[in-house]
């Protein structure tokens, strides 16, 4: 992660210079969020226990309903407890994230809460309920970027690990860069993301769906594949520009490492786009067919109709991808 004065503005410094002293003057923490943890809450805890244990501290990552099923691929410094019955030590300060108000830590912790010290990083408004030491700024776009500030002013190193986790709480919250909480010297990204994203018509929104319902998958679902025809294009008033992105939201389904749409351009000849995930080359597919492109993106053309070609295409995917499917 580069940080700049954009991940540590002055106007920050003094604030994260005091949550960093203060992590360093126990040596037992509770490191939480919001009891139902989302991108942004639990990027920040899972930051922090990074933190902890570059600073040395014992720490215990505390959710009472655990972590998200879509964020459990965000690696952690420790297992996440439910509930603090049975704690490796007895604990002497709370960091509390992205909370905004004590009554979302859940009972068991708010219970406890009185009785320890508390230090407290959040972009919510509000007072703070840190006893020690507040970082309380509503202009951020997350409380993980926050956390870039406290990690940079602590002296620790930033890991891959530190800086991926951030980087989830950046993107869950601002979603995707899209919400007005995300500025960048002057340009309006919102604004951006609005002539960009607010362009959708009724006819794509329909052959969308249609194709949506096409879409099927091969290798125990590492593959998806849909052909986008002429009829379809003709039933929804559209064109092949209303197919763009949608290869890619294929390969956003779970599990799937080759993402493969077909559009036919005329009854013998049929365009096809391939993504790809993890480590599957797709340009050597494509190549199959005298296409091209770069090892994650690529393209080409089969001089077959739609289905016909989906059937050559599919076989080439099975026979060229080296990875296991």
């Amino acid at each position: 992660m580069l940080l700049t004065d954009l991940a540590y503005p002055a106007a920050w410094r003094d604030e994260a210079t005091a949550v960093a002293g203060a992590l360093k003057r126990y040596d037992r923490y509770i490191v939480c969020g919001h009891a139902h943890l989302d991108g942004d809450a639990l990027a920040s805890v899972t930051a922090a226990g990074f933190l902890l244990r570059a600073l040395g501290r014992e720490f215990v990552l505390y959710s009472p309903y655990g972590v998200p099923a879509y964020l459990e691929f965000v690696e952690r410094p420790a297992s996440v407890y439910t509930s603090l019955a049975r704690l490796p030590f007895t604990p002497q300060c709370v960091l509390a994230l992205d909370l905004g108000t004590p009554s979302r830590l859940g009972d068991e912790l708010g219970a406890l809460l009185p009785s320890l010290a508390c230090v407290n990083v959040d972009h919510h408004p509000g007072p703070g309920m840190g006893t020690v030491a507040n970082m309380i700024r509503p202009e951020a776009a997350a409380t993980a970027q926050l956390l870039a500030s406290v990690i940079h002013a602590s002296g620790a190193d930033f890991t891959p690990a530190m800086a991926s986790a951030l980087m989830t709480g950046l993107i869950t919250d601002t979603g995707g860069f899209r919400h007005s909480n995300t500025g960048l010297r002057g340009a309006d990204i919102h604004a951006i993301r609005e002539c960009l994203d607010k362009t959708w018509t009724i006819p794509r929104f329909r052959l969308w769906s249609r194709l949506s319902a096409k879409v099927s998958t091969a290798a125990s679902g590492a593959v998806a594949i849909c052909s986008c025809t002429l009829d379809d294009l003709g039933s929804t008033t559209t064109t092949q520009e209303d197919c763009e992105g949608f290869v890619e939201r294929m390969l956003s389904l779970k599990g799937v490492r080759i993402a493969a749409l077909l559009k036919e351009q005329d009854p013998g000849k049929t365009r096809f786009s391939l993504r790809a995930a993890g480590d599957s080359d797709v340009a050597a597919i494509a190549a199959v067919f005298g296409g091209g492109g770069h090892v994650k993106a690529a393209g080409g053309t089969i001089a077959l109709p739609a289905d016909e070609a989906e059937n050559e295409l599919l076989a080439a995917i099975l026979r060229t991808d080296p990875k296991p499917l």
